[in-house]
């Protein structure tokens, strides 16, 4: 009975995969997987060091302009990280060259106007922002620095996101997440400083190094046009408007409890969850390896109309990601104070942080691709609403909180906007795709 058992699940699993959308589903989930372990050792051993080299006060500096000038980067992209993806994937999937390629010109175009603007705003009212809104005295110096790396950023991203459209899983995530923390880890490693000012040098250094290597990665792997064609200006901004409000509403919840923290409480405070945050967030990276390949995916499938192929690679992106994700979160759970030790005994502090954050992220992950689903199929307005309820939530809990609890306050705040999001994006697939992603028995 047992070994009748056995044969019929493997021939069950062996039927699965035979089908080609959860084939390739598959096989770019692991090289995706692969190069996001890659990217998340990167991510640790970074922060490790520049909390280690800079001490907890001027790594607060550093995360807290790391921080706002990612929060700004976001804002440049205009929303079009996603919709990058989406229509360059259904060109792709048509062999549209010229379409792919008018995406493409169109969408770093934009990024790069906008991005620019925002960078000499911010490099002008650095003094403003500092004596305003943070009592972190030598932030503002770091800040100005900082602002020259928030086109590079912005572009960076946009590029990885172009080559996630043509599936170019591994020279996507090499772009968005492995070079600039690998660089600039091999920076401080090579030649250790001790400021938050000369480390953002070197991460601006590192960004312009990713941005090269990423037009490159275009260059070699995008289709040639055929001829010059235009891609609609209108419908572009029709897809991206909504999602830029989705994307700042993201940056919001993710980041805005930090931003608090900054405002009313130390610099070493800042550090403390900065690290917490950023070591919870590498919980991710299978939620990250699996949408690389799942969000070209979903859009080229629902413009063919096959719902029931959409369904089935959701649910079964899920339970890949439930797969990974359990045993992370216990880890986590069981050595928090062992690793936030990693960043030097004071950080030990943030342990409970740690399990706090974790534990938002594995509502992130155990949810699976709610979000490309949604964008992918054209329901961007659903996504901005849920980003709204969760950012106010965010926003409403951290003022709240922060004031009276400072780290702990600020992780509650962070997880509790991160789970709201997600939730109500398992109530918007079911409501408007017909499934729920979460019925992953079967």
């Amino acid at each position: 009975m047992i070994a009748s058992n056995v044969l019929e699940l493997n021939q069950k699993i062996r039927r699965r995969i035979s089908e080609p959308n959860l084939r390739e589903m598959l096989v770019g989930s692991i090289v995706g997987f692969v190069v996001k372990i890659l990217s998340a050792l990167c991510l640790f051993l970074m922060n490790i060091v520049v909390a280690r080299t800079l001490g907890p006060s001027e790594a607060g500096l550093f995360f807290l302009g790391l921080t706002l000038i990612t929060i700004v980067a976001s804002i440049g992209r205009i929303g079009l990280e996603q919709v990058t993806v989406r229509f360059i994937a259904a060109c792709h999937a048509i062999h549209d060259s010229d379409g792919v390629q008018a995406i493409y010109r169109k969408a770093v175009a934009w990024v790069a106007v906008i991005s620019t603007l925002l960078a000499f705003t911010v490099w002008g009212s650095a003094e403003w922002i500092t004596k305003t809104l943070f009592n972190q005295p030598g932030f503002e110096v770091v800040l100005g620095s900082f602002a020259l790396a928030i086109p590079l950023v912005a572009l960076y991203t946009i590029q990885a996101h172009a080559l996630q459209g043509l599936k170019r899983i591994a020279k996507s995530m090499l772009t968005l997440s492995v070079l600039a923390p690998g660089a600039m880890l091999f920076f401080l490693m090579v030649n250790p400083v001790y400021s938050a000012r000369e480390a953002s040098l070197y991460f601006n250094i590192s960004c312009a190094a990713t941005l090269i290597a990423g037009v490159y990665f275009w260059m070699k792997s995008s289709p040639i046009a055929e001829r010059s064609v235009s891609f609609s200006s209108q419908k572009l901004k029709q897809a991206c408007i909504p999602l830029w409000f989705v994307i700042i509403l993201a940056q919001v919840s993710q980041w805005s409890s930090q931003m608090m923290l900054g405002a009313w409480s130390t610099a070493d405070n800042v550090a403390f969850f900065a690290t917490a945050q950023r070591t919870a967030m590498l919980t991710s990276f299978v939620l990250f390896a699996v949408n690389s390949i799942a969000a070209p995916k979903f859009s080229a499938l629902y413009a063919k109309g096959d719902m029931a192929g959409l369904e089935k690679t959701a649910i079964w992106s899920v339970r890949l990601m439930w797969t990974i994700a359990v045993p992370v979160l216990l880890f986590i759970t069981l050595t928090s104070e062992w690793l936030m030790g990693f960043f030097g005994k004071d950080f030990k502090e943030a342990s409970l942080a740690l399990i706090i954050l974790a534990v938002g992220q594995f509502v992130n992950i155990a949810t699976g691709s709610v979000g490309y689903l949604l964008s992918m199929t054209g329901h961007e307005r659903a996504l901005r609403n849920n980003s709204i309820i969760s950012a106010l939530l965010g926003v409403a809990l951290g003022a709240l909180l922060i004031p009276d609890y400072g780290l702990i306050g600020a992780s509650i705040s962070t997880a509790a906007a991160i789970a709201c999001q997600n939730l109500l994006g398992v109530y918007q697939v079911r409501k408007h795709l017909g499934f729920n992603v979460l019925m992953i028995r079967g």
